[in-house]
């Protein structure tokens, strides 16, 4: 990845290539083109070989020579954003968005180059000013995705919801999406302010607005749950079943909660007999977890534990054997020094429970960031939808 990030960036550098080039050719009695040139290919070479702080002296170099190459500026403010140092990418733009002899396209590519640096440094009233000034212009659409960007950062969900609503889509932009999770955000919010005829509204209007997403469901399940309304409750989480079977196991506990709740011990096992049904879902650990409780809760945990042996012939995990350990295990009620075999165990136990904690995490398909918990956006790149249900160890026994 960090190879073609390189090549793209170096796209506009050959151009500025072949442009200083012929500008040498034009000021032969100034300047020499051949040292042009080769501060450009030393440049390259650098950019190439990841040395990013001997391709960034090489660059400075050229400016200095030839101020007036306008694409090796966006290339060299670029570096600098990429490394970290925002005011010299500060400088670099503020000094292009400054310049009276760019075209329209050069100034408003300056301008949002320039917001983008306030962003990366934090300071989002500046950033969001930049913005704001490049509409009408070539990069009305990209400032706009980075005004949603800012509103999403700062938890304003309603402003993310009109900003969504207006930002124009693309093969890698759904505003469905960011809208649904906006208007969930929202309900979780009016739920915990105990205002749940408000939650309840905007949890429908993310419902509208992405019909086949699982995150509304879950929420309308912990609206019912939170109001008593458990019979509610559980049919949110049937059709999260039917829909999205993938995302049961991260709400297994709030629905064996509300099936016992509304219907006692025939309503609790109604709800074991519907999960053991969910097929591949039905062998996530966190499922099985959360059933094997439920079964021992009713039949024992003898009976748990056998269960859970049959699981894991069929899906074998170290979560499910952490398990099945815990089920199995006895404390010694007699007093007595505890056995060879008792501390075996204990140490089997130990270990087991030690590897299953580091395969227990959810993963960022975008920037590998790892959670202990699930996460509808990504707290490393924010992206929405990043994290599969499925747990590390999950993915990596999956064919």
């Amino acid at each position: 990845m960090e190879f073609e990030y390189w090549w793209l960036l170096a796209i506009p550098l050959f151009f500025g290539l072949g442009w200083a080039a012929a500008r040498g050719e034009r000021n032969l009695s100034t300047r020499s083109p051949e040292n042009l040139s080769g501060s450009y290919l030393k440049g390259l070479n650098f950019l190439l070989n990841e040395q990013s702080d001997k391709a960034i002296d090489a660059f400075v170099e050229v400016v200095r020579v030839e101020p007036e190459a306008i694409e090796l500026h966006f290339a060299l403010g670029a570096l600098f954003r990429r490394r970290g140092e925002t005011e010299r990418a500060i400088r670099v733009h503020q000094n292009l968005v400054d310049r009276s002899d760019l075209d329209a396209d050069q100034s408003a590519h300056a301008l949002y180059e320039l917001g983008q640096d306030f962003l990366r440094a934090g300071l989002i009233d500046r950033a969001e000013d930049a913005f704001n000034r490049l509409e009408g212009s070539a990069y009305a659409a990209a400032a706009s995705r980075q005004r949603l960007e800012i509103a999403q950062r700062t938890h304003d969900w309603k402003r993310v919801i009109d900003l969504a609503r207006d930002t124009p889509s693309n093969p890698g932009f759904d505003a469905r999406r960011i809208v649904a999770h906006a208007y969930c955000e929202l309900a979780m919010s009016s739920l915990q302010a105990m205002q749940q005829d408000q939650a309840v509204t905007h949890v429908r209007q993310a419902r509208e607005a992405a019909p086949d997403h699982a995150r509304p469901l879950i929420v309308m399940g912990q609206i019912a749950g939170q109001q008593g309304t458990h019979s509610e409750a559980c049919k949110a989480y049937e059709q999260l079943a039917v829909k999205n079977p993938e995302y049961v196991p991260l709400v297994a506990t709030d629905w064996l909660a509300a099936g016992e709740a509304g219907g006692g011990v025939d309503g609790l096992r109604l709800v074991i007999a519907r999960m053991q049904r969910l097929g591949n879902a039905a062998q996530s650990p966190d499922l099985v977890k959360a059933l094997a409780e439920a079964i021992a809760r009713i039949d024992g945990r003898p009976a748990a534990a056998q269960w859970v042996r049959q699981t894991l012939v069929m899906q074998p995990s170290l979560l499910g054997l952490q398990i099945l350990l815990d089920l199995s295990h006895h404390d010694a009620a007699s007093g007595q020094p505890a056995s060879a075999a008792d501390l075996d165990e204990a140490a089997l136990r130990s270990l087991v429970k030690r590897q299953a904690e580091k395969m227990s995490r959810y993963v960022c398909g975008v920037c590998g960031f790892r959670a202990q918990h699930y996460y509808w956006q990504c707290p490393g790149c924010s992206r929405w939808d990043s994290y599969s249900p499925r747990r590390t160890e999950e993915l990596e026994s999956s064919p």
